[in-house]
């Protein structure tokens, strides 16, 4: 025997492949008078998605559900605290532009605070040589400030503000002002049209005044950007801006207070509590006040940060509110865009846009159920859709069964947008839940782990919001679904609704009940989550709920929970899990042993990167052979983790299975990073002449496989490496 590794009790036989027939006397009592059960020691279980029409469904979905959670970090979570009051209009309703006259002290502001886009003077040029000037761009960056402006510059302050209800159409030029600038963003009427432009072009030069409309573009929109009044706005940089408020807030202050403010905008706690890539113009204006009166001490630092959560939320509020306005068939639109980015953040441009037709229609149909909504072909633009929605796109991978291809991925321009939707949906539009989570539930459908998967964590979110709505209507129909996807879907909410001080205690009750008292679909539902590592305030208490799992009702589940024991190895990285597989092996109860076998054999069948969640010092080792990976991470543990898939070899009904993962690791293990582990590990299975010849009789028949022989370098190492072990 190799004095480092002894051999451990349990079930055994020796020779190099033991016979079925072989098995121990105790095991035979055990059984009793029952028949003898076939072999079903095995790994396919590994992969529950296994029936997918593409390979390796499940490591896919387990990195896209590591990258969902890891890429927000606390953006993402949403605990029911994180959403307080919410101003429905913002801070930029306070400064709504009304009918009349520029008050003298907004003028002398504007002049002092303003910072002129990059394309001003183009404008300003256009203006003065037309008369009138429509500018395209969306609301909250600077569009209207811009107006007012260009207006200012050619009338030397004498500047109007239209009420938005006024109809251009009806205005006549009694109506304009000798000189007078005006700035309208038309409500109800609209734009004219290029006809009805003219003809106030027309009227405005009669009085050499001049006009600015403001508007924002319609998703498809391309003629705006060739009319011949018309100009896209783009905003000034957001810092300058910032810098321009901050230097009006602080008029008059020591330069050492300019420069803590300064340094204080860069704080990373302030930058995170804002939540925000790039702020609005209006958010900047916002923020330098904020800044300001924190210099002055009108604010704690807890309560700037308190303040700054609130850029995000708000801006779900706006980009929701509006009433009956707000729910025509494109408003309903743009806010599908929205919460399907909030679902599916950092997924590919295409399923974003796919899945947001499909709510969409559930919205539609759930505010007119009578309707027959459509979709728009040609007037609907990718471009306008993204700015509307505050959002960027950007080069990504995605995955084709095995290999990562290129797309064009979408994502908020700042990680608080996402929470900042749910939360506010969950929290403040309680009609929306049910065609939400009928959506939700749908995207289960689609078998990209990019969609469904990323819905499951959205899902947790919205079930921390409110955990027993989201389980009656979501979870536990889902949990009891015949597609095991589905299944995986519920475990996923519940494993993310774990993270919540306020719901994960009644989340781990539910786990342990559905473990201990459900059917076989909740049984199973349960034992996902317990694999996750976190659904029990002990790894003992995980094994314990897995283990009852996997012996009930004679064996049904043992493959479904053996492969969850093998992901909680891979989440706690502890002696505890070995330790128990090797009491179920020692066990004189049949179910007990083959749960131990195939756990075992699972252990050797999953790679790491199939974990839904790892052990931080598994971190780096990719698709290693998760037994590999742990013998090498904790050394420790490899003579109980060998002498478990010894003993694997060693009993005829797990005998095939377990050859068969070894075999997938020797093939495999060309130029690869665990090589070297293998090397060091081949050796601990060796207890005597006839495990050696096993092994080299292996490593024989896979270097003579005509279709996918090892090559010299890889027959010489591991040949060598089993020739030297040790034996009695």
């Amino acid at each position: 025997m190799n004095a480092q590794n002894p051999a451990p009790p349990g079930p055994q036989q020796a020779g190099p492949k033991p016979q079925a027939q072989a098995e121990p006397q105790a095991e035979s009592a055990a059984q009793g008078s029952e028949p003898a059960q076939p072999d079903v020691i095995g790994g396919p279980a590994a992969d529950p998605l296994g029936q997918e029409t593409l390979p390796g469904a499940a490591a896919a979905a387990s990195r896209v559900y590591r990258s969902t959670l890891s890429s927000h970090g606390s953006g993402t979570v949403i605990s029911s605290g994180s959403v307080s009051a919410i101003n429905f209009y913002g801070e930029r309703a306070g400064e709504r532009l009304l009918a009349g006259p520029l008050p003298e002290d907004e003028l002398r502001r504007l002049r002092r605070v303003f910072q002129e886009p990059e394309e001003y003077g183009a404008y300003r040029d256009r203006l003065r040589a037309g008369r009138l000037l429509v500018l395209f761009g969306q609301p909250g960056t600077g569009r209207a400030y811009t107006a007012l402006s260009l207006l200012d510059d050619l009338t030397r302050g004498q500047v109007s503000r239209l009420d938005p209800r006024t109809d251009l159409d009806t205005l006549d030029d009694t109506q304009i002002g000798e000189g007078h600038g005006y700035a309208l963003e038309p409500a109800v009427a609209g734009l004219p049209d290029e006809t009805g432009l003219d003809r106030l072009c027309e009227l405005l030069g009669k009085k050499e005044a001049y006009a600015v409309l403001l508007a924002a573009p319609e998703p498809g929109d391309v003629l705006s950007r060739a009319g011949r009044y018309h100009r896209a706005h783009i905003p000034a940089p957001a810092d300058a801006v910032l810098e321009k408020h901050l230097a009006a807030e602080l008029d008059g202050a020591p330069e050492e207070s300019h420069d803590r403010v300064r340094a204080m905008a860069l704080d990373p706690a302030v930058e995170e509590a804002r939540g925000l890539d790039e702020l609005l113009p209006a958010e900047a204006a916002r923020f330098a006040k904020l800044l300001a009166r924190h210099a002055r001490d009108e604010l704690s630092y807890d309560q700037l940060l308190a303040e700054c959560r609130k850029f995000a939320e708000d801006q779900a509020a706006e980009w929701f509110a509006g009433g009956v306005r707000s729910e025509t068939p494109e408003r309903l639109r743009d806010a599908a865009y929205r919460i399907a980015l909030a679902v599916l953040d950092g997924a590919s441009l295409s399923a974003v846009a796919e899945a947001a037709e499909i709510l969409a229609w559930e919205l539609a149909v759930t505010v007119d159920p009578e309707a027959t909504p459509g979709r728009p072909l040609f007037s609907d633009g990718v471009d306008a859709r993204l700015v509307s929605a505050r959002a960027t796109a950007e080069l990504g991978v995605e995955q084709i069964g095995d290999e990562d291809v290129p797309v064009r991925t979408v994502r908020f321009r700042g990680e608080a947008l996402a929470p900042a939707v749910l939360g506010h949906l969950w929290q403040h539009r309680h009609n929306v839940r049910g065609p939400v989570l009928r959506w939700l539930a749908g995207l289960c459908e689609d078998p990209r782990p990019e969609v469904w998967v990323r819905a499951a964590v959205a899902a947790g979110q919205l079930c921390r919001l409110d955990c027993v709505h989201t389980v009656h209507e979501l979870v536990q129909p889902m949990g009891q679904a015949d597609q095991a996807r589905r299944r995986l879907f519920a475990a996923t909410v519940l494993d993310v609704a774990l993270a919540s001080p306020e719901v994960g205690t009644a989340i781990r009750a539910l786990v342990g009940h559905w473990a201990r008292q459900g059917d076989e679909r909740l049984r199973w539902t349960a034992g996902a989550v317990l694999g996750r590592g976190r659904a029990t305030a002990t790894v003992r208490e995980a094994l314990d709920l897995l283990g009852a799992i996997g012996v009930w009702d004679e064996g049904k589940l043992r493959a479904d929970a053996a492969v969850q024991v093998a992901h909680l190895a891979g989440v706690h990285a502890d002696a505890l899990t070995c330790r128990r597989i090797r009491a179920w092996l020692s066990d004189e109860r049949r179910h007990q042993q083959d749960l131990g076998l195939q756990t075992t054999v699972l252990l050797a069948a999953v790679s790491v990167v199939d974990l839904w969640n790892q052990h931080p010092d598994l971190e780096g080792y990719g698709d290693w052979p998760l037994m590999l990976a742990l013998a090498t991470a904790r050394p420790a543990l490899a003579p109980e983790l060998a002498g478990l898939l010894w003993t694997a070899l060693q009993t005829g009904r797990s005998y095939d299975a377990a050859i068969e993962a070894l075999a997938d690791w020797v093939r495999g293990s060309a130029d690869q990073p665990w090589t070297d582990a293998l090397e060091r590990f081949l050796p601990l299975l060796v207890h005597s002449h006839d495990d050696r010849r096993r092994l080299l009789s292996l490593i024989k028949e896979l270097s003579e496989d005509p279709d996918q022989p090892l090559n010299e370098q890889q027959v010489r190492r591991l040949w060598g490496a089993v020739q030297g072990a040790s034996t009695p």
